[in-house]
């Protein structure tokens, strides 16, 4: 069963006024309070809208009973977060790296998927061409922020040009797929091109982290949470959004408190709070990803 479901014209609609308030915000917000709301948005619906994936494996069905079942797939998953959080202790760069490529193919697939006509490997790759063009405007228009990021996750000091070769290879990669396997894909060119428009002007216009915050709470987060909401209870309403939240609230619950409890412990060593929270977001966001692809393959 795929979870990409369509139905999005309403709220495509939402989604553009919210993205235009929310830059309107960054004219008047001076750039800590940006960060603030950032994190704010980010650490609810943000963290949210992965909060309820054992419910969504649940869906699929399984042979042992049902309570082993959930309990050895809590398992599996915490050990995902530690054996994430251990990889970027221990090789920082692998993991930064596979977090990009990841977090780069699940924003291409939440967008494409309901897209694709034939999943396949050619679709896949247009997944992660199309999601790299995406965190590349963003790396891009904020090179020296990322750099110091990234230089704190790793110590290597990326080159400000590399962001825009990335840019370039990725989206010629991503043209070059759906002009060659144009069958696969159901996709309306000047629509494509007027959104990749916004997230221009929304990475060129606020602060780092209230651009990111922006895409990812209002471009992906939300939709991802329609999906489930549509996967798991049948339709969007309010009655299953609040049964939503009271699933996913014990897991969204661990999750602040497992942060707190890592910053408050490692706070004295930190040189910045944001490579730790991208490194922490990361963590959280491999298992999630992986049951999304799941779930889409099923």
């Amino acid at each position: 069963m795929n979870l990409h479901q369509g139905g999005y014209t309403g709220l495509h609609s939402w989604m553009l006024v919210a993205t235009f308030f929310s830059l309107w915000l960054a004219v008047y917000l001076n750039a800590a309070m940006q960060e603030y709301l950032a994190y704010v948005f980010i650490f609810t619906f943000g963290i949210l809208h992965g909060s309820n994936d054992l419910k969504l494996l649940d869906g699929i069905g399984r042979k042992m009973p049902r309570a082993n079942s959930q309990f050895r797939t809590l398992l599996y998953y915490v050990g995902f977060v530690l054996g994430t959080a251990l990889l970027f202790y221990a090789l920082p760069a692998v993991a930064l790296v596979a977090f990009i490529l990841v977090s780069s193919y699940h924003f291409g697939e939440q967008h494409l998927g309901s897209k694709t006509l034939t999943p396949s490997r050619v679709s896949g790759a247009g997944y992660l061409a199309y999601g790299l063009v995406i965190l590349s405007l963003l790396f891009r228009a904020h090179a020296r922020e990322v750099t110091e990021v990234v230089s704190g996750i790793t110590g290597f000091e990326v080159p400000v040009r590399a962001y825009t070769w990335v840019l370039i290879v990725s989206a010629g990669t991503f043209v070059s797929l759906i002009t060659i396997y144009i069958r696969h894909y159901k996709i309306n060119v000047l629509l494509e091109a007027f959104q990749l428009g916004v997230f221009y002007i929304i990475f060129e216009t606020a602060s780092l982290l209230w651009a990111f915050a922006i895409y990812f709470i209002i471009w992906h987060s939300i939709p991802s949470l329609a999906d489930q909401l549509r996967y798991v209870y049948g339709s969007v309403s309010k009655r299953n959004f609040l049964k939503y939240l009271k699933s996913a609230a014990l897991y969204w619950v661990i999750a602040m408190v497992s942060l707190a409890v890592l910053f408050l412990c490692l706070r004295d060593s930190l040189r910045d709070f944001l490579p730790f929270f991208f490194s922490f977001l990361a963590a959280i966001t491999f298992p999630h990803v992986f049951v999304i692809r799941r779930l889409n393959a099923s």
